[in-house]
C-alpha cells in the first residue's frame, strides 16, 4: 500500500507541474510572441506515465523552433557593426523552473499530512 501511495504522489506532482508548465508558458507566448501563427501554443502538450517503481516521466512536447526563438542571436547592421538580440524567453526559463519545482516537491513534499490524504483518496476507489 504505502508503494502505490508514493507512485500517487509522483505521479500528482508531475501531472500538476506539467499543467503549471503549460498554464505558465502560455501567458508568456502570449504576451511575447505577438508574430506566433497559433501553432507555437496548440501543439504544446504535457504527458505523465508512470513505472513499476517510483520512477515517473513528464514529457513535454513542443514545436522545434520554439527553443531557436528563445536564445540569443547576432545581428548584422547595415552600418557594419553588430548587435546581439535576446531571445524570447518563452523555453529555458519555464522548463528549468519547473523542473527545480519538481525536484522540490519531490524531495521534501511527501509527509505524513499527504501520505494520509492520498491514503484515504486510494481507499476511497
Amino acid at each position: 500500500m504505502n508503494r502505490m501511495v508514493e507512485q500517487k504522489f509522483v505521479e500528482k506532482v508531475l501531472q500538476h507541474q506539467g499543467n503549471r508548465l503549460l498554464k505558465n508558458q502560455g501567458r508568456a507566448l502570449y504576451v511575447k510572441a505577438r508574430f506566433r501563427s497559433g501553432r507555437l501554443e496548440k501543439v504544446r502538450s504535457v504527458s505523465v506515465s508512470g513505472g513499476d517503481d517510483l520512477s515517473g516521466e513528464l514529457v513535454f512536447s513542443h514545436v522545434d523552433y520554439e527553443r531557436f526563438l528563445d536564445m540569443k542571436r547576432v545581428i548584422q547592421m547595415k552600418n557594419g557593426r553588430t548587435r546581439r538580440r535576446t531571445g524570447y524567453k518563452i523555453h529555458n526559463r519555464f522548463v528549468y523552473g519547473h523542473f527545480l519545482a519538481i525536484a522540490k516537491q519531490l524531495s521534501v513534499g511527501f509527509t505524513e499530512s499527504v501520505r494520509d490524504k492520498i491514503r484515504a483518496e486510494l481507499k476511497a476507489e
